[in-house]
């Protein structure tokens, strides 16, 4: 974990959408647009905006721009350029820094944006569909939890992967946090161990501070899946793959 600087009280993760490129690093323009109703947000920044900076998750402050910014009427979005992503074709994260009162100079630059990837914030709680105890190592035949949905159903499923991050021995800029999530994969597993991305909405994969939620879809009736969630970690330079999983039962109910 390596928080950018001290002096930046608060930060929020956000899921890059980078589905579709190829299994391998390179660089991608990023767009962000902050929701208006994040109170916590607008409530604690400088109306100049110049206490906004987006990091990857090792603190490595990216070149961003404000493309559009209105403090009066909470219009933010947000623009990195040439952002590094260890897989292209999954779901990663940044993270937005805030709530810097004495940054009184503007750390943003300037640039133009190609076809930038989108950048998520979720507001919301993590749902009764969570997985709170986690245990790395837990296969198909011993999934942390087990849920039930029909066959036209669309809901989320949260694992609460903070459980299977290591903390630092050490504070970094007066804060002691866990190693970084890199990014995210998403498989919906039938008994045989095959994956189909029906199954599920890999672009719509969401973080909250310690969460990951999981947008699961389909299936057929009266059968069980294993939702697998591939966990990539990075800290001072170490790389982790982790596993979470969760039992989904499809069963429709009756008329």
């Amino acid at each position: 974990m390596t928080w950018y600087d001290s002096n930046f009280k608060d930060r929020y993760p956000v899921a890059i959408n980078v589905i579709g490129g190829s299994e391998s690093a390179g660089t991608e323009d990023v767009q962000i647009l902050v929701p208006k109703d994040f109170d916590r947000f607008w409530s604690s920044i400088r109306p100049d905006g110049f206490d906004i900076v987006i990091a990857d998750p090792d603190g490595n402050v990216e070149v961003f721009q404000r493309s559009v910014f209105n403090f009066a009427n909470r219009s933010l979005i947000l623009q990195a350029d040439n952002v590094s992503f260890q897989n292209r074709n999954s779901v990663a994260l940044l993270y937005i820094y805030f709530n810097n009162p004495d940054q009184s100079s503007d750390l943003a630059g300037s640039f133009t944006a190609s076809s930038p990837k989108i950048g998520t914030i979720a507001l919301n709680r993590p749902s009764s569909l969570s997985v709170g105890n986690l245990e790395q190592g837990q296969g198909n035949d011993s999934p942390a939890a087990s849920f039930q949905k029909t066959e036209d159903e669309e809901v989320y499923i949260w694992f609460r992967v903070g459980s299977l991050l290591s903390r630092r021995i050490s504070q970094y800029n007066d804060h002691l946090d866990y190693e970084q999530i890199s990014y995210i994969k998403v498989q919906s597993l039938d008994a045989a161990g095959s994956n189909d991305a029906n199954r599920y909405i890999e672009g719509e994969t969401r973080f909250l501070p310690s969460w990951v939620g999981v947008k699961v879809k389909a299936g057929s009736a009266g059968v069980d899946y294993t939702i697998a969630v591939e966990v990539v970690t990075t800290s001072s330079g170490l790389t982790q793959t982790l596993s979470a999983r969760a039992l989904l039962r499809i069963r429709n109910l009756l008329p």
